[in-house]
């Protein structure tokens, strides 16, 4: 019997609103993933477009869903957000 889980060191997540750093954010996935707390990630849109850089405060898994929390730690620049969206799309 097994249970799959992704290992995510990525959360790509369309945020809905305007993002300020130090401001803690919720989220909510379809399926079951692993992150690590409080270190720091990459926040990227479905489409793979870099938007900041995060930490993952909490989260938890349901059946199916893992909902949890991060924090704005910088928020890219474009010629960051230029970079890093080609990082993230090279890599898909």
């Amino acid at each position: 019997m097994g249970f799959p889980i992704k290992l995510n060191w990525v959360l790509q997540y369309d945020p809905e609103e305007h993002l300020e750093v130090g401001r803690v954010y919720s989220f909510e996935k379809g399926g079951n993933r692993v992150f690590p707390l409080n270190a720091k990630i990459d926040l990227i849109s479905s489409s793979r477009t870099a938007i900041a850089k995060i930490k993952i405060r909490k989260y938890f898994n349901i059946e199916d869903v893992t909902s949890g929390e991060y924090e704005i730690v910088k928020i890219y620049t474009d010629p960051e957000k230029s970079v890093l969206t080609n990082y993230w799309i090279e890599n898909e």
